[in-house]
């Protein structure tokens, strides 16, 4: 069970308040010369453009610290990241940060780390039934219930399908856990039929448009909502969607605020996305992991049980993003650039 998500927000500024402060120490550290210490980053795929930002921003943030960041990025191959985690233990890192493949496989990432006395920070996707010493991410089974409730709000009666990421991501299974709390009621009653439920292998948007394309035709087109767990998958179902010109009538779901699902929802195909401030989520990773690398104390007001234990814990708060309140949201925080998202569409659809 994760814990209870009351007042995550006020968790969060509990949290910040030691960690910036410590973070602010270790620059005056560094401002001293002290030996750079080494924190390797574990992605899974810079091919999902998500993880490049994430990657960029923990990147900079860390070396503002006096910290030398170490990236390897595993292409979605769990051997590879487990043999790119013994090099970087190899290499001196003091602090491992995890972007899992497959969050079971990971296990022997944690374990390979620890047996060097390495720190590992599990980033984003929690990797369970192992020996992590911090996660830091969004809670994923509010996402999931955030996603049907935006669509459930604006169709409450009607056939519904389950777009679910990757089978071997415990974050997937946590948001389709969400997605079906907030579905099953309306289901009970004969409200709302799940005439599709799919997973996609490593959140491929291809078997997304593969498994709505399949739906689409065994339902002939009779499909209300596709309850998409991220926006590449969402994307993949748009297409099918296209094929059948339902592309606008039926509600899509998705998470991640991607630059093509923002055009997508301002386009009118995507109803929604949403979004976890990533700059915050890459920031705080890379002050908490400069800290345990420097030996010094990370004070929590949060943690997560993840099988072994309640592992401390940073949580960012995710919002929902529409085209009503885009400006005030990914387009405030610079996550995405009000200039290109103007250039891929006409004046008319612009954000408001």
């Amino acid at each position: 069970m994760l814990p209870a998500r009351k007042l995550l927000c006020c968790c969060a500024v509990l949290l910040w308040i030691p960690v910036y402060l410590g973070a602010a120490q270790a620059g005056k550290a560094a401002a001293g010369n002290p030996a750079a210490v080494r924190i390797g980053f574990l992605v899974d795929s810079l091919k999902v453009e998500r993880w490049q930002t994430d990657v960029d921003t923990f990147q900079k943030r860390a070396k503002a610290l006096g910290a030398e960041v170490l990236v390897e990025d595993a292409e979605g191959d769990d051997d590879l990241q487990y043999r790119q985690a013994r090099k970087l233990v190899s290499e001196g890192v003091k602090v491992l940060v995890i972007v899992p493949h497959d969050t079971n496989e990971a296990v022997r990432l944690v374990a390979a780390a620890k047996a060097s006395n390495v720190l590992v920070i599990s980033y984003d996707r929690l990797i369970r039934n192992a020996d992590i010493d911090f996660f830091v991410g969004a809670d994923s089974e509010r996402i999931g219930e955030l996603q049907a409730q935006s669509l459930v709000a604006l169709a409450p009666k009607g056939n519904y399908v389950l777009i679910a990421g990757s089978p071997t991501d415990s974050n997937a299974r946590l948001l389709r856990q969400g997605q079906l709390r907030v579905l099953k009621p309306f289901i009970d009653r004969g409200d709302i039929k799940l005439v599709g439920d799919a997973w996609t292998t490593d959140w491929r948007p291809q078997e997304a448009y593969v498994h709505t394309f399949e739906i689409l035709e065994a339902t002939q087109g009779n499909v209300t909502a596709v309850v998409a767990s991220n926006d590449g998958t969402a994307g993949g179902a748009i297409q099918a969607l296209q094929e059948h010109q339902l592309a606008g009538k039926v509600l899509v779901s998705g998470q991640d605020a991607d630059l093509a699902a923002v055009i997508r929802i301002l386009d009118g195909s995507q109803t929604c996305t949403i979004y976890k401030p990533l700059r915050i989520e890459a920031e705080r990773a890379a002050e908490i992991a400069v800290r345990f690398a420097r030996g010094e104390r990370v004070e929590v007001a949060d943690s997560i049980a993840n099988g072994n234990r309640n592992v401390p814990a940073f949580f960012i708060t995710p919002v929902v993003v529409t085209s009503k309140n885009m400006r005030e949201t990914v387009i405030a925080d610079g996550f995405q650039n009000l200039e290109t998202i103007q250039k891929s569409l006409p004046p008319e659809k612009w954000p408001q």
